[in-house]
């Protein structure tokens, strides 16, 4: 907004955002305003945007206004996708995954990680990191859902603490590593948000942002139930076929 105030995260703009899908009930989900200059950098991101759709390159430095100080909270702005010769989003995953040293904290509505992630994460969880991820317990697109599941078994048999959200459905792109760094942004946990889709999202550096955002994961927790490792195993070959389809055809989701 008028090169001064940017907001990111999982809202888009549809009912269902607003809690008034009757299927999916109470809509949870992260975001967050940015004022500073990291807004140079998403607006940066949007002109790129706009001219890959458009064709209208955008230079005029209006679009960067002097802003002025708003404090010394670190926050990087990272984008990727299909024009990007990097998949930075993944490798800033990777990275925080396979550096934490205490916990690794992650709610998404999609749970379908290429092969680094998995390893990254199963590794941590076999190292003693408490790792704990939060999916929706209800799905949105069915064959989404359906290869996100088929994720768990080898996730809780490495030991990672895996919740579905009760309270309605949960949206949130969120990513906390030990109490120091936390990413909140479009891209889900999924091969299409690491590898096909335009994404954008920022790496926060500050530890009181990452302490209210641990608490509001607790308390997501507390609106979900524990899936344990006995009783999943049990679950009927219906599912597990379901699991196996939704995988089979992840890459093309």
């Amino acid at each position: 907004i008028d090169g001064k105030v940017g907001f990111l995260g999982g809202i888009n703009i549809g009912d269902e955002y607003l809690g008034k899908n009757a299927n999916l009930g109470f809509w949870r989900d992260t975001h967050i305003k940015i004022e500073g200059e990291a807004i140079y950098s998403l607006q940066n991101i949007f002109l790129k945007d706009w001219n890959f759709v458009s064709d209208e390159l955008i230079l005029d430095k209006k679009y960067y206004p002097k802003l002025k100080y708003y404090g010394e909270q670190l926050i990087q702005i990272t984008s990727s996708g299909p024009d990007s010769d990097w998949e930075s989003i993944l490798q800033a995953y990777f990275t925080m995954i396979s550096t934490a040293e205490k916990r690794i904290w992650i709610a998404t509505p999609y749970l379908v990680p290429d092969d680094s992630i998995l390893m990254a994460l199963k590794t941590a969880s076999l190292s003693g990191i408490d790792v704990r991820v939060i999916l929706p317990s209800k799905p949105d697109h069915y064959l989404v859902y359906w290869a996100s599941r088929s994720y768990i078994e080898e996730l809780l048999v490495a030991g990672v603490k895996i919740y579905t959200y009760q309270n309605g459905f949960i949206h949130s792109k969120l990513l906390l590593v030990d109490g120091i760094g936390a990413s909140i942004g479009t891209a889900n946990l999924d091969i299409r948000s690491f590898s096909i889709n335009f994404e954008v999202n920022a790496f926060i550096y500050d530890n009181d942002v990452v302490k209210r955002l641990e608490g509001d994961f607790l308390m997501d927790i507390g609106d979900s139930k524990e899936i344990q490792l006995e009783e999943h195993i049990k679950r009927n070959i219906f599912e597990k076929f379901r699991e196996a389809l939704g995988r089979l055809f992840s890459p093309l989701l």
